[in-house]
This record gives structure tokens, C-alpha cells and sequence, in this order.
């Protein structure tokens, strides 16, 4: 069976979440004002944007710019907040950012500028590459297309 590329894939989730939101939107006429999402938890004095949450919306994963490096950090939400964010297992040594979790919450996308061969230098921009949910944890990354 052919794999689609990935950018064909991530157009079709982005799509698929910007169709969901629409459509729930579409009910509600009241214009939503914009607040900031965990202030103190998450929101700080650190870069943090691209949120993207777990199917059952009590994880959440975004990436959080610190000094000339990026990671993919993980929270679990606590109560009414949120858990200390956490760099997520698969993240750390490179820099990753931008990531979009599979609508079933099977993988997650993200861009990073790891080496594309283990040991090899860091690359001089990015690729795209996917990690798979294995249980409660996650598998190796793979670099896309190449699965």
C-alpha cells in the first residue's frame, strides 16, 4: 500500500481540525474572545506556541523556544490546571517545534533539525518527522516520507 506524503497529510489534519472548529463555531454567534491558555503552567516568559492536545484533551503537547534550542514539551492536566510541563520524551537534543497530533491520537508531526542518520550532524533547517504512539509511550521518530 503507497504512503502519502506528509505535507499532504498535514494539510488533510489541519484541515480536518479547522473543518471541526468551524462547524462548532458555526453554532455559536457570540464572537470568542481570545484569552491566554495556563497562564504561569504553560503561557510564560519562554516562547511557547503550536498547543496541540490529545483526542481526550487531557494532554496537551506544544513546543517552547529556550536560548538558540526548541522542544517539544508535555502536560497533563491536574485538577482544573495543568502538570509542570515536561520535555517530551522524544524531544530534547535538537530543535523541535510545530506539533500536530494525528485527530486519533495515534502520532504526532513536528518539524526538527535532528540528523537525519543517528550520529550525524544537525541539519542546517528542518525536516518533517512523525513519532507513534506505543501504549503510554512513544516509539523512535522517523523522519517523513520515508515510512
Amino acid at each position: 500500500m503507497a504512503h502519502r506524503p506528509l505535507p499532504l497529510l498535514a494539510c488533510s489534519l489541519l484541515a480536518l481540525a479547522l473543518f471541526g472548529l468551524a462547524g462548532a463555531r458555526a453554532a455559536d454567534t457570540t464572537p470568542a474572545t481570545p484569552k491566554i491558555f495556563a497562564p504561569g503552567a504553560i503561557s510564560g516568559p519562554a516562547g511557547v506556541d503550536c498547543l496541540t492536545f490529545a483526542p481526550d484533551g487531557a494532554t496537551v503537547y506544544f513546543d517552547q523556544q529556550a536560548g538558540w534550542n526548541g522542544f517539544i514539551m508535555e502536560s497533563h492536566r491536574v485538577g482544573d490546571g495543568w502538570s509542570t510541563p515536561q520535555i517530551a520524551p522524544f524531544s530534547g537534543p535538537w530543535q523541535d517545534h510545530d506539533p500536530a497530533m494525528a485527530p486519533d491520537g495515534s502520532f504526532l508531526v513536528y518539524t526538527s533539525n535532528r540528523a537525519d542518520v543517528a550520529g550525524g550532524p544537525a541539519l542546517h533547517g528542518g525536516h518533517l518527522w512523525r513519532v507513534d504512539r506505543r501504549g503510554d509511550g512513544w516509539g523512535q521518530p522517523q523522519r517523513c516520507p520515508t515510512w
